[in-house]
């Protein structure tokens, strides 16, 4: 372990049933809606691939599947040299009254040589992304 970076840990909640908040995690069509092009959920082992555009392209295996409950996958820019392959993971968690919390952590960076500043960048990007599904998650219940 090199510098002892910090996992990026962060938590939202949504006034939406479990099932809905997994379904915005998991279905394709609906990740496009507040994230990015990304391939259906597999089974553990599977490839993973998210498409930002412009050959931005995050990718790596299903490493868990808790149906309903958690996944998680590597992640690793398929144009970086060196290759910094990370951990995503997320859970869904029923609120006791009412709604989910979606939790997001995404770890392995001191494990694969990554400075604070590739992490921070990590972090701001993954906040205004949780910001735009919680938006979509309240727009959608609110409907």
């Amino acid at each position: 372990m090199t510098s002892g970076i910090t996992p990026i840990s962060l938590t939202i909640e949504a006034p939406v049933a479990p099932a809905v908040a997994w379904t915005y995690l998991t279905d394709p069509e609906r990740i496009a809606e507040w994230f990015t092009e990304a391939t259906p959920l597999g089974a553990v082992g599977d490839r993973y691939r998210l498409d930002f555009g412009d050959g931005s392209i995050a990718e790596g295996e299903v490493l868990e599947v808790v149906p309903g409950r958690a996944f998680a996958h590597g992640w690793a820019w398929t144009d970086a040299e060196p290759r910094q392959a990370t951990r995503v993971r997320w859970q869904v968690d029923p609120l006791p009254g009412g709604g989910s919390r979606i939790a997001l952590v995404h770890d392995g960076w001191s494990e694969v040589g990554a400075d604070k500043a590739i992490r921070d960048d990590h972090e701001a990007a993954w906040s205004g992304y949780l910001d735009d599904l919680r938006g979509l998650l309240e727009g959608s219940a609110a409907s």
